[in-house]
Order: C-alpha cells, then sequence, then structure tokens
C-alpha cells in the first residue's frame, strides 16, 4: 500500500470538509465535555461536605426543647452525661432576634437567629465554626457582646468585621469574624423561603452573652451531642427520652439525628438528583453528537460511492478502501477529544465556581474525576468512529459496478419522492422543490431533525426547570399574600399574655391600620403510619385581615379543626372530614412545654404549595395550654409606609424576635434563582451553538451533494435569492419538524423529572410543572430562526461556485 499516497487523500478529505469536520467535533467536544467535567460532581461534592462535616464536627444527634421551654443548663448537663454512647455534649440556646446591619446609608433589617455556643473548657468541641474571614470567638468573651455572623449573610451585603451590627433591642454587637457551622451551610429560615442568605441572618455568640441578653441565665433550650464511633442511636435516643421524663417531665423534646438535618439532607440528595440531571444532559448532547456525526458520514461516504465502486474494480483491496473514510471519523475523533477536555475542564470550574457560590463550604475536595475523564475520552474516540464504519462497510460490500452506478443520482432515487404525488403541495417547482428534497432523503431528513430536536429538549428541559420552580413559588406567594399583601408578621421572643404591654404597644403603634394576634407551633400529623412534620399556626378564623385560602372545605371556629396543605391531604391519605393525629406542644409550667397528641378534624385544605403549612382556630388555644397568650402579632400598616419605616420602628420594641414582611417573601428565592439563571443561559448559549452546527452541517452537506444540482439551476439564469429561499424553506421545515419533537421530548423529560427525582428531594413542596409562552417562544426561536436563518453562510461559497466545473459530469 502506497501510504503516502494514503495520507494524501485524508489529508485532502480534511480540507475538503475541514467546517463540517470541526463542527462535528465541536458537538462532540461538547458532549464527551459535559460528561467529563460534570461526570464527577456527586462525588467531588459529597466528599466535600464529608470533609466539611466532619471538619467541624457536626452532631450526631440534636435536641430541642419543645417551642417556650428552657431548662437550666447544668442540670441538663447532669441528666444526660452518664449516658451510656454519648461521648461528649453542649448546650445552647437559640433564639430569634432581629438584625440591623445598615452602613454607608443602606438600610439593612432582616430577620435572624442567635445561636449561643458554649465556649467554656476551651471552646467549641461540637459544631465549630469556620472563620472565613476576622476571629473566632474563644471563651474569653464569655459575657461580652462578641459575635461572628453567618459567612453567606455577610457576603451578601459586604459586611466586613467591625462593621456596625445591632440586634433587637438596639444592643450593639462586636462583630468580630464570619464563618460557618454546619447547621448554616445553606439558609432555610422559618418562612421556608430556600436561600435566604440575604433574607437571614444566624450570629453566633457565647452562650453566657445570649444569656444576658435574653435575660435567661443559666438556661438553654437546645443541646448537641456526639456519640461513641458504635453506639447505638436508637438506643441513646430512648436513653435521652427516658432522662426526661425523669428529671424534666413537664418539658417535651425533639430529637433529631445529624442525617435527618433539612440543610444536611438537601445538600446530600441535591448532589445525588443534580448528577442525574448532569448524566441526562451529557447524554442528550451525545445523543445529539451521535446523530451529526452518522448524519455526516453517511452523506460523506455517499458521495464518494464512486470513487469507491471504480477503486474496487481496479483490484484495490476493500479493507485498505474503507480506511479513507475512517480517516475522516479518526480526524474528528482526535478534534473532538482535544475540543472535550477543555470543554470539560471549563464545564468543570464554572460549575463548582456556581456550587462554591450557593452552598459555600470550608473545605473542598478538588480530586480528577479520572473515570468521567476516561470515559469521556473513549466515548469521544470510538463514537465518529463507529459513526463512519457502518456507511463505510455497507458501501463497500456491494458490488463494484453497483457502487460506480450510484453516482451523483443515488441521492434523487428512492425516498419517499413517490408519495408527493398524493400531496397537493402548492406552487410553483421551486416552491415544492424543498418539500421534494426532504421526502427523496427522509433518513438524512429524520436525522437533521432528531439532532435539533435534542438541543429543543435541552432548553426545553432546563428552562422548564425554572419555569415549574416560579410558577410554585408564584403559587405559594399568592396564598400568603391573596387577602393582606401588605401584613407584617411579627414574631415575639417569647409568650407573652395578649393584653400585655409588649404586645399592646406593638399592635397600638400609630403607624399599624390594623392588627391581631395569633400563635405559631411546630407539630407532627399522622394518619394511617404516615407522619409529617407541619408548622401550625392558630389565627382566628373569621380574621379581616388575612384567612386562608381554600381549594376545599370551610374554615371552622371550632377547637380540634385544622385546614392542611393539598399536598399534606395527598400524602396523609386524608380529605375534609377525615380526622388525623396531631402531636403538638402543651404548657405545663412557665417555661415548660410538652409534647401530647389530639385528634383534630380536617375541615378545609389550602392552596399553599408548601406541606408544613397548617391552620387551627385560635379557640385551639385550650388545647395547647396557652390561652389568652400570643407569640405572633400580625400588623397592617397604614398606607405609604415603608418597609424600613416598619422594621426600624418595630426594631426599637421590646420583645419582638423577628419581623416577616409577607411582600418581600419571594425576594430570597429570588435572589437564590439568579444563579441559576445566570446557569441556565450559559447552557441556552450553549445549546444554541449545538443547534447552529447541526443545521449549518446539514446546509453544507446539501450544497456539497446538490452542487451540480444548484448549477444547473445558475445555468438557467435563477437568481441566489431563489436557490438561498429554496434551502431557508428546506431548513425551516426540519426546523419546525425539529422543534415540535423537541418540546414534546424536553415536556415528558421535565414530568418525569418532576414527579420522581425533584419531588423526593423537595418533598416538602407540591411542584407545579409548567412551561411559560416565553419558553416556547424561545423553544420557537431556536428551532426556527436559528436552522432556518442558517442557509445564509451558503451564500459565499455558491456566489465562488465554478459551474462549468460542477457540471462536467460524466457517467
Amino acid at each position: 500500500m502506497n501510504w503516502r499516497l494514503f495520507w494524501r487523500w485524508a489529508w485532502r478529505d480534511l480540507k475538503r470538509r475541514w467546517l463540517q469536520v470541526a463542527a462535528i467535533s465541536i458537538i462532540i467536544a461538547i458532549g464527551t465535555g459535559i460528561y467529563t467535567g460534570l461526570g464527577g460532581e456527586e462525588e467531588f461534592r459529597i466528599n466535600s461536605m464529608d470533609a466539611s462535616y466532619d471538619g467541624l464536627n457536626m452532631y450526631d444527634i440534636r435536641v430541642d426543647l419543645t417551642d417556650g421551654s428552657y431548662l437550666p443548663h447544668e442540670q441538663v448537663v447532669d441528666a444526660l452525661a452518664e449516658i451510656e454512647g454519648i461521648r461528649s455534649l453542649e448546650g445552647r440556646l437559640i433564639v430569634p432576634t432581629q438584625v440591623d446591619a445598615s452602613n454607608n446609608g443602606d438600610v439593612i433589617l432582616v430577620s435572624g437567629e442567635i445561636v449561643g455556643m458554649d465556649m467554656q473548657d476551651g471552646g467549641l468541641d461540637i459544631n465549630q465554626v469556620y472563620i472565613n474571614e476576622g476571629r473566632n470567638i474563644t471563651e474569653a468573651d464569655g459575657g461580652n457582646p462578641a459575635a461572628v455572623l453567618d459567612y453567606k449573610f455577610a457576603r451578601y451585603y459586604e459586611l466586613e468585621p467591625g462593621d456596625d451590627i445591632h440586634i433587637a433591642g438596639n444592643i450593639q454587637l462586636d462583630f468580630v469574624g464570619s464563618g460557618q457551622t454546619p447547621e448554616y451551610f445553606m439558609i432555610i429560615p422559618e418562612s421556608l423561603a430556600f436561600f435566604g442568605e440575604g433574607s437571614f441572618a444566624p450570629i453566633f455568640m457565647p452562650l453566657e452573652s445570649v444569656q444576658q441578653i435574653t435575660g435567661q441565665a443559666g438556661m438553654i433550650n437546645n443541646i448537641v451531642i456526639v456519640t461513641d464511633e458504635n453506639a447505638d442511636l436508637e438506643a441513646v435516643t430512648q436513653d435521652i427520652e427516658a432522662a426526661f421524663a425523669a428529671n424534666f417531665a413537664e418539658t417535651g423534646v425533639d430529637i433529631e439525628f445529624k442525617d435527618d438535618n433539612n440543610v444536611r439532607a438537601m445538600l446530600y440528595e441535591d448532589a445525588k438528583a443534580d448528577q442525574e440531571i448532569w448524566d441526562l444532559m451529557a447524554f442528550l448532547f451525545l445523543a445529539g453528537a451521535a446523530l451529526a456525526v452518522f448524519n455526516l458520514s453517511g452523506r460523506m461516504v455517499q458521495s464518494q460511492r464512486r470513487e469507491i465502486g471504480i477503486a474496487m474494480a481496479l483490484g484495490v483491496p476493500r479493507h485498505i478502501i474503507a480506511l479513507r473514510p475512517l480517516m475522516v471519523g479518526l480526524q474528528i475523533a482526535i478534534l473532538g477529544t482535544i475540543f472535550g477536555i477543555f470543554f470539560g475542564f471549563a464545564a468543570n470550574t464554572g460549575f463548582t465556581s456556581l456550587i462554591k457560590d450557593l452552598a459555600p463550604l470550608p473545605y473542598w475536595d478538588q480530586t480528577v474525576h479520572y473515570p468521567s475523564l476516561i470515559t469521556g475520552t473513549i466515548i469521544g474516540i470510538v463514537m465518529p468512529l463507529v459513526a463512519v464504519m457502518l456507511p463505510t462497510l455497507r458501501a463497500v460490500i456491494v458490488p463494484p459496478i453497483d457502487a460506480i452506478r450510484s453516482g451523483h443520482l443515488v441521492a434523487k432515487q428512492g425516498g419517499l419522492g413517490k408519495w408527493l404525488t398524493y400531496l397537493p403541495i402548492p406552487g410553483k417547482s421551486f416552491l415544492q422543490m424543498p418539500f421534494r428534497n426532504i421526502f427523496r432523503s427522509p433518513w438524512r431528513a429524520t436525522f437533521t431533525v432528531l439532532g435539533i430536536s435534542v438541543a429543543i429538549a435541552l432548553i426545553t428541559l432546563f428552562v422548564g426547570f425554572l419555569d415549574s420552580f416560579v410558577a410554585t413559588m408564584d403559587e405559594a406567594e399568592l396564598a400568603y399574600r391573596h387577602d393582606s399583601p401588605n401584613r407584617f408578621v411579627v414574631t415575639l421572643d417569647n409568650f407573652y399574655p395578649v393584653d400585655s404591654e409588649t404586645v399592646t404597644s406593638i399592635g397600638n403603634d400609630a403607624l399599624f391600620s390594623n392588627w391581631e394576634t395569633q400563635l405559631e407551633l411546630g407539630g407532627m400529623l399522622s394518619h394511617n403510619g404516615a407522619e409529617f412534620q407541619s408548622a401550625i399556626t392558630l389565627l382566628p378564623m373569621n380574621s379581616d385581615i388575612w384567612t386562608p385560602m381554600l381549594l376545599e372545605g370551610n374554615l371552622s371556629d371550632q377547637m380540634g379543626t385544622i385546614v392542611i396543605a393539598d399536598k399534606m391531604a395527598e400524602d396523609l391519605g386524608v380529605t375534609v372530614g377525615d380526622a388525623i393525629i396531631l402531636e403538638h406542644p402543651h404548657r405545663e409550667g412557665l417555661f415548660s412545654f410538652k409534647l401530647v397528641k389530639s385528634e383534630v378534624e380536617v375541615v378545609g385544605i389550602h392552596n399553599n404549595p408548601l406541606r408544613p403549612l397548617s391552620y387551627m382556630s385560635i379557640a385551639s388555644q385550650s388545647m395547647m395550654g396557652v390561652e389568652e397568650l400570643t407569640n405572633q402579632v400580625v400588623v397592617v400598616p397604614v398606607p405609604g409606609v415603608s418597609t424600613n419605616t416598619v422594621r426600624s420602628t418595630l426594631f426599637q420594641q421590646a420583645g419582638v424576635g423577628s419581623v416577616t414582611d409577607i411582600a418581600e417573601l419571594s425576594n430570597a428565592f429570588d435572589d437564590g434563582l439568579e444563579l441559576f439563571k445566570q446557569f441556565l443561559q450559559v447552557i441556552q448559549g450553549v445549546v444554541i451553538f449545538m443547534a447552529f452546527l447541526i443545521a449549518f452541517n446539514a446546509t453544507s452537506i446539501n450544497v456539497d451533494e446538490r452542487v451540480r444540482e444548484i448549477a444547473t439551476m445558475f445555468a438557467f439564469g435563477l437568481p441566489i435569492r431563489t436557490v438561498t429561499r429554496m434551502q431557508i424553506v428546506e431548513n425551516l421545515l426540519i426546523g419546525i419538524a425539529g422543534t415540535i419533537v423537541g418540546v414534546g421530548f424536553g415536556w415528558f423529560i421535565l414530568q418525569a423529572m418532576m414527579s420522581t427525582r425533584i419531588e423526593e428531594q423537595l418533598d416538602d413542596l407540591r411542584l407545579i410543572a409548567t412551561l411559560q409562552p416565553e419558553t416556547l417562544l424561545i423553544s420557537l426561536a431556536l428551532g426556527i430562526l436559528v436552522v432556518g436563518l442558517t442557509p445564509l453562510l451558503s451564500i459565499r461559497k455558491m456566489v465562488r461556485m465554478d459551474i462549468p466545473g460542477a457540471l462536467r459530469v460524466m457517467e
């Protein structure tokens, strides 16, 4: 074999089709790059989270006293210290507050939470604080207002140690540093709005300091425990419950394991669910690349069938003949692999940066995920070779005479062209020609349609995710705001009599036109073995400020009736009129609440998609042992009063723990979505580029295949604009078909993902799968305009066409 001639042939083929080879290589690079770059993201995130949770020694067991309960620190430690399996424990005092971080003329008034940590005996051992900036609190800070601010909140408002920070009661803190603890790697405030880093401020202080600020000297309401390595957590839990029953019988407790922590569970579940999405995205990109490669290779081999037939007739071995087109496949494989490595690095870097912004961790594992790298490289090499091999083998197994006969007329034979005689296509032949071109080469058109549909499906899927989350939050916002969009919910730092000065001074302020008291308590709803956490709000069901919007049933003022969320009703398997079990706190003493179980009747189902939200009549106070007490005040400002004015006024009020502006509930979610929107914009750009490359290849190959046909039209005086218009019409037809298939396929995947993985990951939400009109317009623009206008890029090639040379074909 003359290898020199062979390599010259391969080089000539590459030069003749270098744009098509480069385009297919880039498409392969996108698919393999995404697989390579994101294939190990789950392992990267899980390893990073393991290192962060272990490095800060997160608790194994967390014990929360029932809302409103406090116990002496030393007595609790003594009661639990001798339990077998407990290695160490620390008491904490966690209280809600308001935070004023206003600086440089910017008003920053948000809700927050102070975590008082036991700094004795050398400082923290459990749930340590990782310092990002400044210094940590120490045992020497006990009794002083030294505080570490959550890093995400400080970063959001660009706060630095030393800036002025005040909490409720206008108490100034000594802001010594910003940092992170395991329970707050992601901010999920009690309002259940995700990504609340700009609207919720965790603050970490010495336990003694928080006890002084709150007037709860020597008291705690939370205990964190680390157990021995092989301890039986269930047995330890039973011993803890027995210790509380024996020593603090009037106080209820809620016990949580490390794996049950909402933030931790969400982070790990999110890593697994995201990996499934990235794998799906990589598969779709690879599928689009495979279709494009098969399309190109099939057409390339088809255009060389005459040369292949002549070579076979001259006695050249068939395996030698097959090497020539396989070399093009190898060229695509090499280029695709090189491009894929760079694209994979860019995808990995971009996504890692997104994760670090969304949920920053103290420690990151940046180890290269070699399985993904090796697998992606193998796929990038094998796929184009296989794609070229199949049509090549089909070409070299036919008799030489058949291959020689099939010249430029082959593309016009067969297909579905005969069916056009039964379709009444209006217009002249120039209008009918695009339809004939598609029907006479149905497989080629189908490959192009499917390749474009993959791109459209990706856009539909990812933008559909965003549309669905936005629609769900819009439904939640409507439920919150439907009667009173301007109200504020003021959460008090303890239970107060409804006629106390603390309560009346808030409601009777001249800033407010209306006000009323309500109660919020934690609880557990269960029915036939299913049980779920719930936030129970007791309010007047005849309120002229706000009541829940019902889908079924009625509001009732009777004691022992409850209104639950639609998703809660579905998950419990109940409807209006059914009885369920409510486990709720019951007041036993001044600072003691005990958990009891009561049977309640479901009288209504409300429309908020958040499952935990439940509502009962204020008449049910007697069930809780909190008659004539309140821990929340709902106020409606007079018209014209700004949010900052309300917050500033309430900030000065004694007893105010936090203030929630109903009108701004969605802001935290919108802030969090900004990162996803930026990521989706990148994805849209990549998909648009992929659709363009597929359409460009199809158009470029069409021009190469139909060069004699186009030259004939030019020879008869047909202007370039007419030929270009026919190509645009053909591409528009393919683009429309690809868009329809892509939107349908994307919608199917979106619903499947929403109903399985996403709802499992965010099981407290009823997600509304939807596609906004804007999403459909984006899909139409991609699938029709981008694909339809691609032939404009072929005008230069047609202008420079050698018409006599193109017509000089011998049979």
